[in-house]
């Protein structure tokens, strides 16, 4: 009786969540930015979906130029930048981009991750023009007044940036699967046992 002929597959990755967050939130943005129905949900998503890739940058960068990173595991995705960006020689000038987007993005983070009721009252003096066109507006949170189709566009552009910047300052040696998501293969015939 013949046996089944037997391969060895052999397979390997270095998986940075970074790069699924980001095209995460790419994908959520080019579909808020078509403004149809439900886009505020996929502008929600690409800003919300950015911040986690900053943090995911962070530490995917961090464990390589950083030999103990786990001891800053805890920080703040801000305080984890300046660490970064310290130690990578980067100007890290809060009032520039993409540092701006980047904090901005931590403190949407934040403001979802702890999202907190609020009561929102708005008085307004209309005329009947504007009366007919705002009549179906409800009034919006803080948090909501944040989830718009260019903040969406930024985020993302903010981590993408990031991204770009983090890794046109790390050493060679160390930047293998930060840039672009890749795996490796390879099959060979198993001899006979």
């Amino acid at each position: 009786m013949n046996r089944p002929v037997k391969f060895k597959r052999t397979q390997e990755r270095h998986f940075s969540a970074h790069h699924m967050l980001i095209e995460a939130a790419r994908v959520a943005s080019v579909r808020a930015s078509k403004a149809e129905g439900g886009w505020l949900y996929d502008a929600l998503a690409a800003i919300t979906f950015s911040a986690l890739a900053v943090e995911a940058l962070c530490n995917s960068f961090g464990v390589r130029v950083f030999e103990d990173w786990e001891d800053f595991e805890s920080f703040s995705p801000n305080a984890k930048l300046r660490l970064l960006a310290t130690k990578l020689s980067i100007e890290y000038l809060k009032t520039d981009e993409p540092w701006t987007t980047v904090r901005w993005l931590a403190k949407f983070r934040n403001r979802v991750a702890h999202a907190k009721p609020e009561f929102v009252k708005e008085e307004f003096l209309l005329t009947q023009a504007e009366l007919d066109k705002r009549m179906f507006d409800k009034p919006e949170s803080k948090l909501e007044r944040d989830i718009t189709i260019a903040n969406a566009t930024r985020a993302v552009e903010g981590a993408e940036s990031l991204k770009q910047l983090l890794f046109s300052r790390i050493p060679p040696e160390e930047a293998f699967a930060l840039f672009a998501d890749g795996w490796s293969g390879h099959t060979e015939l198993k001899p006979d046992a």
